[in-house]
């Protein structure tokens, strides 16, 4: 009787392993991140993208920054404010809201982005955005396709 009961603990303690297991392997999404949308000045909106491509997206990688993703909408929505010919849309992606204060003040304190993004938004001659809207988002869920930079 005592073998059955020593086989039944053990039988147990292996369905909860299994089971606590099985939790472990479940992809979980994490991070925080930021959908940024900015309505460029009118005629401007390309300026504004190139800028991202060709150095404040650098710049951002270089602090630890995941750039998720740049777009351009196809069509306008007027009900969100978004125009086709001006809306430049945009995902950064970091750890944790810690972490994307602390990277994203780096990376702003960058001596490149003071020269490329800071200079240039400050002059109202060669300013690019005219307003920008942040959407801080956790990811809902399991699965998520991207990798963020630790």
């Amino acid at each position: 009787m005592l073998k059955w009961k020593i086989l039944a603990v053990i039988g147990f303690a292996f369905g909860v392993a299994g089971i606590a297991w099985g939790y472990a392997q479940e992809k979980k999404a994490v991070g925080f991140y930021e959908l940024r949308i900015y309505t460029a000045q009118p005629g401007k909106r390309d300026a504004l993208a190139a800028r991202f491509a060709s150095r404040t997206a650098a710049v951002y990688a270089k602090h630890g920054i995941t750039n998720v993703g740049y777009w351009i909408p196809q069509q306008s929505d007027p009900e969100l404010g978004i125009s086709a010919e001006n809306t430049f849309i945009y995902m950064r992606g970091y750890p944790s809201k810690a972490e994307r204060d602390k990277r994203l003040t780096a990376a702003h304190d960058d001596q490149e982005f003071k020269d490329v993004v800071t200079k240039q938004e400050q002059n109202p001659q060669t300013k690019l955005v005219l307003k920008a809207h942040n959407i801080d988002m956790l990811p809902n869920g399991t699965f998520s396709s991207i990798t963020l930079t630790k």
